[in-house]
This record gives C-alpha cells, sequence and structure tokens, in this order.
C-alpha cells in the first residue's frame, strides 16, 4: 500500500532556511511514504492559496518570522477548519511586528519559540514522529515505519543531535516519493 502524507507549510520567505530543512527532514524519513509539500505563495507570486492541497494534508507548519504576510492568516484558518495536525513556531531572534504580535497572541495556537534554524528542525522533527507515532493506524504507516520513526525519536532525545545548515534548494516545496 502507497501511504501519502502532506504537509502544507505557511511562512514568510524569511523561512526559506527552515523551510528547506523541512524537505531535506521529509526526505529522511521511512521511505514507504509519499510526501507532498505544499508552501505559502510568495509575496511576488499569485497570493491564491493552493486551497485543495491545504485541504488533502494530514499535516499544517506556520513558521512565523517577523512579521505575517498575506495569505498565511486564510491559510490559518482553514487548517484549523480542516482540522490538521497543527505544529506553529515562531522565532524568537526577529523583532516582531506589531501585526504578528497580534497574530500570535490571537489565534490560539500553543507556539514552539526558536532562534536557529537547526533549533527549529530539531524541535519540529521530535513534534513530527511524535504525531506520526501517536496517529497511526490513521497516517497508514505499518509496524517497520513505527519502529523506524521510534527508534530516531529515541536517539534524538538521547543525543540531543545538531543539524547543520545546509541548504540544497528544496525550501519552495515539492514531492518526496516512496521507494517501494
Amino acid at each position: 500500500m502507497d501511504k501519502e502524507l502532506g504537509i502544507y507549510i505557511s511562512a514568510v520567505p524569511e523561512a526559506d532556511a527552515e523551510c528547506e530543512l523541512v524537505g531535506r527532514l521529509l526526505a529522511e524519513m521511512p521511505r514507504s511514504v509519499k510526501w507532498t509539500i505544499k508552501r505559502t505563495p510568495r509575496p511576488y507570486e499569485d497570493q491564491r492559496i493552493d486551497a485543495e492541497a491545504l485541504r488533502q494534508s494530514q499535516f499544517y507548519l506556520i513558521v512565523l518570522g517577523s512579521d505575517i504576510v498575506a495569505p498565511m492568516g486564510i491559510e490559518w484558518r482553514m487548517a484549523q477548519e480542516s482540522s490538521l495536525e497543527t505544529f506553529a513556531f515562531r522565532n524568537v531572534e526577529t523583532g516582531f511586528t506589531p501585526a504578528a504580535i497580534f497574530f500570535s497572541r490571537h489565534v490560539g495556537a500553543s507556539w514552539h519559540n526558536y532562534h536557529t534554524p537547526g533549533e527549529f528542525i530539531r524541535a519540529f522533527e521530535r513534534s513530527l514522529i511524535t504525531a506520526l507515532i501517536q496517529g497511526t493506524p490513521g497516517y497508514g504507516l505499518d509496524m517497520d515505519d513505527i519502529e523506524i520513526l521510534s527508534a530516531r525519536l529515541e536517539a534524538l532525545e538521547d543525543k540531543g543531535e545538531e543539524t547543520e545548515d545546509q541548504r540544497r534548494g528544496a525550501g519552495r516545496g515539492g514531492v518526496i516519493l516512496s521507494t517501494d
């Protein structure tokens, strides 16, 4: 059985490093899963949300930098209406605009604060793996997948691994195919 999971990422352009790290992380997940990644349109692109991709996703990640840009607020609302598993992160190294402060305080998210892209990806990986394990069988993962993820989670908690910032161009979105 092909397992297909999707993640929709709402992020400002200043979070390109974080988004690329998410792409790399998903490429390292169990090879039996095909991942689809979609992201907020850039300010100079057509601002229409890929609503179909958002609704078909199982996960929603919002990465807040110094500001919130259109259409992130609409994406947030659509993700909440679709009851997607949500991960909310904000970079506390940036100064927040009044709009970002208002948004972060009033949307009801449980924000994970981070300082560097490496710190972000380690925290996100733990959160995602935990959600995948707890969401099974709903995500269609088999015992081999669960064992791989459990071992990875245990290694993360034992070692507190460092992740290097080696960007390679996958930050805008894509599809990661399974090897089955």
